[in-house]
């Protein structure tokens, strides 16, 4: 078998790890000696052959896989990059398919992409461009007239140009007159993600002056276009608060809340200030508090009247993240008597009103507090001081494990244990229920995988295993009269889990119809379980197919025969099964379903 593998942009490990395993495996290499990075076949077996294709030439290419085709052998033909993109894989294919030979791809990151990512870019903008651009100078291949670098030039989209690192006042023209400006922004990325790589940002005028200052001719990447720049853009819709999703419900319609996401309260001026800073970085995800009453005229602070620890306890009731612009003495007594588990308690950070130093207070695993306080170490050049020791010591956190896989830690006092033995550099077997990961895995250090673990992943019992992880699998379909109190839905679905021996721990969310969006019933019980409400509309709801209960009386009434299944099974995604058919009780149903669940290491 022949395998065409991406040896990614140049960093040895940047290519996939697919690739990585065929490298391992294969007992012949041919790889592009002038541009794939020669650390990556360090990755070759001891007793693998390896070629230069560099020295060679098509027939010779394809004589040495013929050659190890012959004897049952492995071979791995390494382009640099990605081989669809100006791999000229193609006339290799053709060849092998003439004579018989079976062959595979393996994708690859391009150029393109390892150089954004050594400029921290977005290709694609809102307001600013949607579209990027993968294109070549034409040299001694042709470049069809159709897809001139003018007539690319006239979209003003991100561009990717590559091959043309030698022709740059050529390219430079030709940009400008096909409709870039000449002071549109530019880059070269030499060699990117290299340890040579060199990267300068310049303009589509400056480009011919910028390439021989720094002697680049080659092996280079050149991008165009003002989102190089990170310029002026608009946020995308995907995580405002009014976009709703299949995964998030709107932060809008029913709900007069309107919880931000972070609160920040300051203590002195200098501190207020510092706030109004973080929320021009973070935008409207933030809302600004002040006990500082010398700027109670402040408009875009909001002075709290009653007490801290009246203000903070509302805030960790609902789940929200905090930040205390001042001593850490102040948030400790504020948030103390609030403190529940580390399952559930609310993220909590400081930082002193001079913006130097960003502290983790509280939930810095599940509830995000070390990512917030390096986000907002990094936007205000602050220094993040993290003391949780897995962070410290770079090793395996089982309850982020649990949180980035959606699992439920059913028994926590194992996550001592467990992470005890991790930070001892002792292994800790795991066993995952099968069907719900890959096969061929890639495990942590100190984690191994056996049926006799100390760690459970699944749904059966294994009451003895040192630490259990559960998969947040379920979603309850709900259907209510109007009124219904949340103690009503509550009771009627606890019931209804536990006698099925399911966790509301478990549950992912709930969802029902949108005409139910505002019962106090249904926001209450919501916001006590912090568990999303899901809506839909009749249509949505009647567009599933499935076997349910129909209720001609439902359907007249709302437009739909039944809420509570299609609205659990619709809201699983792709992959669902009912669980718990309708019950109904007191003007209330509800049914269960269950979605799909796998698990890894590094999401």
């Amino acid at each position: 078998m022949v395998y065409f593998v991406g040896a990614g942009p140049g960093a040895e490990d940047l290519i996939t790890v697919r690739g990585m395993r065929l490298l391992r495996k294969a007992d012949v290499i041919i790889y592009a000696g002038s541009l794939v990075n020669p650390k990556i076949l360090d990755y070759a077996g001891e007793n693998c052959e390896i070629y230069n294709s560099a020295k060679m030439t098509l027939d010779e290419i394809v004589e040495v896989m013929i050659g190890a085709e012959r004897k049952g052998k492995n071979t791995v033909r390494l382009h640099t990059g990605e081989p669809s993109v100006f791999g000229a894989v193609k006339e290799q294919m053709d060849e092998l398919d003439r004579l018989g030979v079976k062959y595979e791809s393996c994708p690859g990151v391009t150029a393109c992409f390892g150089a954004a990512a050594s400029l921290n870019m977005e290709y694609t903008l809102p307001g600013v461009s949607q579209s990027l651009i993968i294109t070549r100078m034409e040299g001694r291949t042709d470049v069809p007239e159709s897809e001139s670098i003018e007539s690319f030039a006239a979209h003003h989209a991100s561009m990717a140009i590559y091959l043309s690192a030698g022709m740059t006042g050529k390219l430079a023209e030709r940009l400008i007159s096909g409709g870039y400006g000449a002071d549109t922004p530019a880059a070269i990325v030499y060699k990117a993600t290299w340890e040579d790589e060199n990267s300068q940002i310049c303009t589509v005028g400056t480009l011919e002056e910028t390439a021989k200052r720094y002697g680049i001719d080659k092996t280079a990447v050149i991008l165009v276009g003002d989102a190089v720049e990170h310029g002026n853009y608009r946020k995308s819709k995907l995580y405002s608060p009014d976009f709703e999703t299949g995964y998030r419900k709107a932060k809008n319609g029913g709900d007069d809340r309107k919880s931000p996401e972070i609160n920040v309260i300051s203590f002195t001026k200098r501190g207020a200030e510092l706030s109004k800073k973080i929320k021009e970085i973070f935008g409207e995800s933030v809302s600004l508090y002040t006990k500082c009453s010398a700027i109670k005229q402040d408009k875009e602070v909001e002075y709290v009247e009653e007490s801290l620890s009246e203000w903070t306890e509302e805030r960790m009731k609902r789940g929200e993240a905090l930040v205390f612009i001042g001593a850490c003495g102040i948030a400790v007594r504020a948030i103390s008597p609030f403190i529940e588990s580390k399952l559930t308690d609310s993220p909590a950070v400081v930082i002193d009103d001079s913006g130097k130093f960003a502290v983790p207070l509280l939930s810095g695993h599940i509830g995000g507090a070390n990512a917030l306080a390096k986000k907002l170490a990094d936007s205000l050049g602050a220094q993040p001081v993290i003391t949780t020791a897995t962070d410290i010591n770079g090793a395996f956190a089982v309850d982020m494990f649990a949180e980035s896989n959606g699992l439920y830690i059913e028994n926590k006092d194992g996550i001592a244990k467990v992470t005890s033995k991790i930070l001892s550099g002792q292994t800790v077997k795991m066993y995952i229920e099968p069907g719900h990961s890959d096969k061929n895995i890639m495990l942590p250090k100190n984690i191994e995988l056996d049926e006799n673990a100390e760690i459970y992943v699944g749904e059966g019992p294994k009451e003895e295993t040192v630490l259990r992880l559960r998969p947040k699998n379920l979603i309850v379909g709900i259907g209510c009269k109007k009124g219904k109190t949340q103690e009503e839905l509550e009771n009627f679905i606890i019931e209804t889990l536990n006698g099925r021996k399911m966790d509301i721990h478990r549950v992912s969310a709930f969802a029902t119809i949108d005409i139910k969006k505002d019962e106090e019933g249904l926001k209450k019980l919501s916001s006590k379980f912090r568990i999303p409400l899901l809506t839909f509309s009749a249509v949505e709801l009647s567009g599933i197919s499935g076997d349910f209960s129909s209720s001609e009386f439902v359907r007249k009434t709302v437009g739909v025969d039944n809420i509570c299944e299609r609205a659990a099974l619709l809201a699983c995604g792709h992959k669902g099964e009912l669980a718990v058919k309708k019950c109904a009780r007191d003007g209330m149903t509800v049914s269960v379903a269950k979605k799909e669940w796998r698990v890894d290491f590094y999401e």
